[in-house]
């Protein structure tokens, strides 16, 4: 997400153009979870394709520059493995801000509890 950002950025910006852009991690307990919010400054994502950027092979970037896989996998990764949510939101600066959330909480009482597991093992 941190490499789609800076393309994201480089795509706005002229060569030796000042001042550069900006990518900003925040993170903070929301609720029952862990919120890390991503942000960059770079042209954003149009409200039109902001449905589509999560699905596989889907990408804006030319031919030879993106797999369109980046997105997808981490979607999967936060929703699918570990119970969370990530969203999209205009950044009120310009660009892009995903705002990933991962309960505190295992949310799949299928899942081995990492912690437990780890207790055991010592």
């Amino acid at each position: 997400m941190i490499v789609n950002a800076a393309h994201a950025i480089a795509e706005t910006m002229d060569e030796g153009t000042e001042p550069k852009g900006t990518i900003t991690l925040t993170t903070r307990k929301a609720g029952k979870a862990a919120e890390v919010r991503i942000a960059d400054t770079g042209a954003g994502i149009p409200e039109a394709i902001r449905h589509r950027v999560f699905d596989p092979f889907f990408t804006t970037k030319g031919v030879g520059k993106g797999t369109g896989q980046g997105l997808a996998i981490a979607r999967t990764v936060i929703v699918e493995k570990h119970g969370g949510s990530i969203d999209i939101e205009p950044n009120p600066g310009g660009g892009t801000v995903f705002v990933i959330r991962l309960p505190l909480v295992a949310t799949n009482p299928a899942a081995p509890d990492a912690c437990a597991s780890a207790k055991e093992a010592a």
